[in-house]
């Protein structure tokens, strides 16, 4: 469940309080603070705003830089031979560097997400029917036309087994072993298949382009041409 970004900073301001006051009193070390406080962001950079995180991270430096202080009084107090500034860069300058990261990740993740809409906009307006599928042949995004050819909404598409709407006509098991040998091609050139899909009871052209590696790795498939009944 993503927080809605005010709901975030207090639940962020609220952690941070009992880490510095109630947390880092319990275990005097070096890294009491820095670790807990950089796993919240951490946290934060992946469901939160990049500004959400900045503000976050200012916030967070500020506290920080209170506990390092305390640190040091309560080093000085059980230490006879003091390293104010190697513990000073160890508990703060570190975790300057973890905010560092998590701004970095907030701000690339927003852009990629920014980027992914882009892209699925353009495709959305395509005429020609388009899905696109991952390498355990589910179905993660379809355009308007290929909703308007089984007469079904986005949401109700995705998710959806591949073959299950596109591989009617062939076995299960040689259906399976077909799409894997077709995500698995690495042909510069679409390969062009004929799929007999839910919508009709003819089959259909349709182009295929596979692209990404390891879990990234997804299947285009453009629908094109009319049906073999002339429909």
């Amino acid at each position: 469940m993503k927080l809605s970004s005010p709901v975030a900073l207090l639940v962020a301001f609220l952690l941070a309080l009992i880490v510095v006051f109630v947390i880092d009193p319990l275990d005097k070390t070096t890294l009491s603070t820095p670790f807990c406080l950089g796993m919240i962001l951490m946290w934060l950079s992946l469901r939160q705003a990049a500004w959400v995180v900045l503000a976050v991270t200012i916030f967070y430096c500020v506290i920080d830089f209170y506990a390092t202080e305390l640190f040091l009084e309560s080093f000085s107090g059980r230490h006879s031979t003091e390293h104010p500034y190697f513990w000073f860069f160890q508990r703060f300058g570190l975790f300057i560097v973890v905010c560092v990261m998590a701004v970095y990740l907030s701000y690339h993740r927003e852009e990629s997400e920014k980027n992914l809409k882009h892209i699925q906009g353009i495709l959305g307006k395509l005429p020609a029917p388009v899905v696109i599928s991952d390498a355990t042949g589910l179905i993660t995004y379809a355009n308007e036309a290929l909703c308007s050819l089984f007469g079904k909404a986005s949401p109700e598409l995705i998710g959806k087994r591949y073959l299950e709407l596109f591989m009617t006509n062939i076995d299960e098991g040689k259906a399976m072993r077909y799409y894997i040998e077709l995500f698995g091609s690495d042909d510069e050139n679409a390969p062009e298949v004929e799929l007999l899909t839910l919508a009709s009871p003819s089959a259909m052209k349709a182009s295929l382009t596979c692209m990404g590696k390891g879990t990234q790795r997804s299947m285009i498939t453009v629908l094109r041409g009319r049906l073999a009944n002339g429909n």
